[in-house]
């Protein structure tokens, strides 16, 4: 092993007892005292809301306490409109069905075996790996999803956040023509404004200048926060730039990094396993589409 690569947590760790994972538990205002009180005082608003079934699971609903730092009441409120998020997807997929076979070679999704200095874990999406003539926008993002809501259950993710670095080498007019501005608002509503996902930063490499039209169509969207932790890089053969922000320890060699690419980690491995477990997370929330939502599958 690269000695150098000893002072970077593993991407497999769970335990929010270890160490260097304090100043970040610290940073959401997280303690013994505070899981306790805030879990009890966000269970409680949930059970008084009507016409909705929530989850209340302790994982679950510290997802929701810990990006919104612990603060019960903006917990609460992600949470609703996490439901109300749901109901947007159930509308978006009510005709939409996936062979698992082609799902199966959407293989756009990696994860690094090391986290950055700040903990936070290195996914990476490739464009050029989606073929937007034979998949929809619709298709990958629901990919997107199953692969969220199983990287959030890790509560080590759920306390560190992730940053993203997506390379968008081959985006063509296809893959333009796929970005309809309705598919860009239900992306950008569902992780920015309901899933419980922590962003620390978003890294863009090799974007076209096709790009910065679906840039310009989304940046509305963005709140400010988000917007500056926006950071695009340009392609000049040695990546010092992105090396300013992501250590080379974590980062692939394909952008000057020690990680080989076979040891990336496949986000949408198992994919049918993905889709069962979040299918039973989507059963919860308003109880007037319950019964669209259990009889819900995309892949078959």
């Amino acid at each position: 092993m690269d000695v150098s690569r000893t002072q970077f947590l593993p991407f497999e760790i769970t335990d929010i007892n270890e160490p260097s994972i304090i100043a970040n538990q610290l940073e959401i205002n997280e303690s013994p005292e505070t899981r306790a009180t805030c879990l009890e005082i966000l269970r409680q608003n949930l059970k008084n809301l009507e016409n909705i079934d929530p989850l209340l699971d302790d994982s679950f609903l510290l997802s929701f306490l810990r990006v919104s730092k612990f603060d019960s009441q903006k917990a609460l409120q992600r949470v609703q409109k996490f439901y109300q998020q749901y109901d947007v997807l159930l509308d978006a997929y009510k005709r939409c069905t996936m062979p698992l076979h082609k799902a199966q070679k959407l293989d756009y999704l990696r994860v690094s075996p090391y986290r950055l200095k700040n903990n936070s874990f290195l996914l990476i999406g490739y464009n050029k790996k989606i073929d937007y003539k034979k998949y929809t926008f619709g298709e990958r993002f629901y990919t997107d999803v199953l692969a969220c809501h199983n990287l959030i259950e890790n509560p080590v993710n759920q306390i560190c956040g992730v940053t993203f670095l997506f390379d968008y080498e081959g985006f063509n007019i296809q893959a333009f023509l796929a970005y309809t501005p309705g598919w860009v608002r239900i992306f950008l509503s569902s992780f920015l404004d309901a899933f419980p996902c922590r962003l620390k930063a978003l890294h863009l490499v090799n974007v076209p200048p096709l790009f910065s039209t679906v840039y310009k169509m989304a940046q509305p969207f963005l709140p400010k926060k988000t917007q500056e932790r926006v950071f695009f890089h340009s392609t000049n053969g040695d990546w010092q730039n992105l090396h300013a922000s992501i250590p080379r320890e974590v980062l692939p060699e394909q952008y000057g990094g020690k990680i080989k690419n076979d040891d990336l980690i496949n986000c949408l491995e198992n994919i049918e396993d993905l889709e069962k477990k979040f299918l039973k997370s989507f059963a919860y929330g308003s109880l007037e589409n319950q019964h669209r939502r259990k009889s819900m599958k995309v892949l078959c």
